[in-house]
């Protein structure tokens, strides 16, 4: 149970930190200071928001994966009744 509790927390610590680096790079605060680390989050924002291209490497990498629902669908048109 202790266990469960420390995963939640973890897990919850992660996407506070991940929302207050987003935020950080849609409001531009901090600029100044991490020009580099700004850019990369603002780059986030517009991936979440879905207003960037998807990056090449992830692209490639889900064509490489076979689509299993087409293969399970096609066994089950084709199968006996």
């Amino acid at each position: 149970m202790a266990v469960a509790l420390l995963v939640m927390v973890v897990i919850l610590a992660v996407a506070i930190a991940i929302v207050a680096i987003v935020a950080m790079g849609i409001q531009g605060a901090g600029r100044e200071r991490v020009p580099e680390l700004a850019n990369v989050m603002a780059e986030t924002a517009r991936h979440l928001n879905g207003d960037a291209e998807p990056p090449q490497g992830l692209v490639e990498f889900f064509e490489e994966i076979p689509d299993m629902r087409r293969g399970s669908s096609a066994k089950s048109a084709n199968s006996p009744k």
